[in-house]
């Protein structure tokens, strides 16, 4: 279905944003459709029979036609060409759309906990087994397989958090949808009224969704590490370029869905010509923003290169780190000798798992390498990653 609205409603489309919006745009509405009618069917269903567990089912998907609006007005924001006040564009509105949604399914799982514990304690009576109410959830299971499908291929295509979560949400609703038809078997056959326990388990399935996307969508808020896949990739198309020694500091900042930007500093030899490494940098920079769809910016590090001195010093540097901890690396190394004494300034790359702080670790490096040799002055900067 939403391969063919999109071949009917974008087909002259060549924007490969506007391709974007518009098939998100297509899954919100399809999605607000579909979980506007689940709903409808189940509460009416809920009141006629009895049943609070299909009510509630009924009220989450209510709730899912909410956070699909949601997503599509994430998609319309987020759709919206980068302005003065926002040079950047306005990407991250798909994820603040993500964490709308995990806001209304944790207010929905909170609400159906409340009636839950309410049936319990007033021994509400167990509602009536019907095929209808059966078939009416078992429609609703298949309609939310394929909801889940439909957003899961579109959210990996498009690298739409807003749709994966709305996916991971139709998984969860397959869950609940299976709970309450337990529950009604095991009110028929063992005539035990287990709907308000069943929908006491709905609800904390429903709070675990929620609290699982709030953290995955706060996280890109946040500011998350990217992936350690695409930074190798990222670090491994540099370095395939004759010319560049080495690659640190290299960061991706995350804009939205689209909209990232990537900075790092590129190691070249120091006696090599300016002008022709200037356009080395700038081939590689416009290879990064064609293979990864981003801006990219690189620093150029002059290092010294085959200088007998200057690797004696680094490689006695290496080793006192070794010792310390070997995931610590090194990088912008220089030797500046003086008449009294000789200056080691380099930057240390440590991993945040590293306990000691940044002084601590400047101040063991230094003791460490002045034991090796009296003469050196390390002029250290911490980097963190």
């Amino acid at each position: 279905m939403i391969s063919l609205l999109g071949r009917l409603f974008l087909r002259h489309e060549t924007d490969e944003r506007a391709v974007r919006q518009g098939y998100g745009m297509i899954c919100g509405g399809v999605g607000i459709f579909l979980n506007l009618v689940l709903s409808a069917f189940k509460i009416v269903l809920g009141v006629l029979i009895g049943s609070l567990a299909i009510q509630a089912d009924g009220f989450n998907n209510l709730a899912d036609a909410g956070s699909s609006l949601v997503s599509l007005g994430g998609f319309l924001l987020s759709g919206k060409k980068p302005d003065t006040d926002h040079p950047f564009g306005h990407g991250r509105a798909e994820y603040l759309s993500a964490l709308i949604i995990a806001f209304f399914i944790l207010l929905m799982g909170v609400e159906l906990i409340k009636s839950s514990l309410s049936s319990l304690i007033a021994r509400t009576p167990a509602p009536a087994f019907t095929l209808a109410s059966l078939a009416v959830l078992l429609c609703s299971i298949a309609v939310k397989l394929y909801m889940a499908y439909y957003n899961t291929r579109y959210g990996k295509k498009f690298a739409s958090s807003s749709l994966l979560a709305t996916a991971k949400d139709s998984l969860f609703d397959c869950l609940t949808s299976g709970a309450v038809i337990l529950s009604m078997g095991l009110t028929r056959f063992l005539h035990w009224n287990a709907d308000p326990w069943c929908s006491l388990a709905v609800s904390l399935i429903i709070l675990y969704g929620g609290y699982g996307t709030a953290k995955d969508t706060v996280d890109l808020l946040l500011g998350k590490r990217a992936d350690g896949a695409l930074l190798k990739a990222i670090a491994n198309t540099v370095t395939a370029h004759e010319g560049i020694l080495g690659v640190h500091d290299l960061i991706v900042h995350d804009y939205g869905p689209g909209r990232k930007m990537i900075t790092l500093h590129a190691e070249v030899d120091e006696k090599a010509d300016m002008l022709s490494t200037h356009d080395l940098i700038d081939n590689i920079e416009w290879e990064l923003n064609r293979k990864y769809g981003c801006i990219s910016t690189i620093h150029m590090d002059p290092i010294a290169v085959n200088n007998p001195e200057t690797d004696a010093a680094k490689e006695l540097v290496l080793s006192i780190l070794g010792e310390i901890d070997q995931r610590i690396t090194v990088h912008d190394f220089r030797l500046v000798r003086g008449q009294t004494h000789t200056n080691l300034v380099f930057d240390i790359s440590a991993p945040f798992e590293v306990r000691l702080s940044d002084g601590e670790l400047k101040a063991l490096l230094t003791q460490r390498i002045k034991a090796k040799n009296e003469a050196y002055v390390p002029v250290i900067t911490v980097d963190r990653r």
